[in-house]
């Protein structure tokens, strides 16, 4: 197998080919929000670093949200192309899951129980998952396990579900990840308990290609693909454009006079 996977959702884009070994090679992009200009350029970096071209490519995988709307329909949008002109199949992979599987290492060799992967959306608003960092059975491989439903939260209600769930291990942390640190850093300090939570360094904190390519790699292996039509994105709300046209909508019909 040989695997594409794009990552557009946060502020850097990156690109990351894997094969069935998983080695993988990568590009990414130092400029924020560059996605539309420069996907196609990182792509073809990642290529070249593995030293195949866009023929022997089996599967293309999309960072499928949630995150910044406008990186995730580039996203989803260029996997789908792909898909269909090298007539391969698509896989879709959660933008959480991917934060928490870049993340796990690193939660586990701090000691920490959980992984929380937290992305900003502003006005106290986050789209958050809390995932148990554990050994697969035969204690082969690290796993991020969800514990705690992917969804939009406010900062506060993610933070009190998340002790309410630490509660029931004694002395259990928490590995933030995510721009939501740079958000609500003040506010996870104010709410969570002294030396309960650690901090992810900038370098791992955001986004990446490598972990959503790591995640497909394993998705492909079982049979977990899509076609082209059915990538759908993940943006977990409406836009706010989208919002105030239904909320107009809905005030003119309550305006509007009964006709009999």
């Amino acid at each position: 197998m040989k695997i594409l996977a794009i990552e557009t959702t946060g502020k850097y884009g990156s690109a990351s080919v894997i094969d069935e070994t998983g080695r993988i090679f990568s590009a990414a992009s130092s400029e924020e929000m560059n996605h539309l200009r420069g996907m196609i350029t990182l792509i073809d970096e990642a290529l070249r670093e593995a030293g195949i071209t866009k023929d022997e490519l089996t599967h293309a995988a999309a960072s499928v949200g949630p995150g910044s709307f406008t990186g995730i329909r580039i996203g989803v949008t260029t996997v789908r192309i792909m898909s269909q002109m090298l007539d391969i199949p698509c896989i879709a992979v959660s933008t959480l899951g991917a934060m928490a599987e870049r993340a796990l290492g690193r939660a586990i060799s701090s000691g920490a129980l959980y992984v929380v992967p937290v992305i900003n959306a502003r006005r106290h608003q986050t789209y958050a998952g809390v995932y148990e960092a554990v050994f697969t059975a035969d204690g082969s491989r690290q796993s991020a396990i969800p514990v705690m439903e992917e969804k939009q939260y406010m900062i506060e209600e993610l933070l009190e579900e998340l002790k309410q769930k630490m509660a029931e291990h004694s002395g259990a942390a928490a590995f933030f990840t995510g721009d939501g640190i740079d958000a609500y850093g003040d506010i996870i300090k104010d709410i969570m308990p002294e030396e309960s939570y650690v901090f992810a360094e900038e370098d791992l904190r955001y986004q990446h290609a490598e972990s959503v390519a790591r995640i497909a790699l394993r998705k492909a292996a079982a049979g977990n693909i899509l076609t082209y039509s059915e990538l759908m994105p993940e943006y977990m709300r409406l836009a706010e454009a989208e919002q105030r046209l239904r909320a107009g909508t809905l005030s003119d019909r309550i305006r509007k006079p009964v006709q009999i």
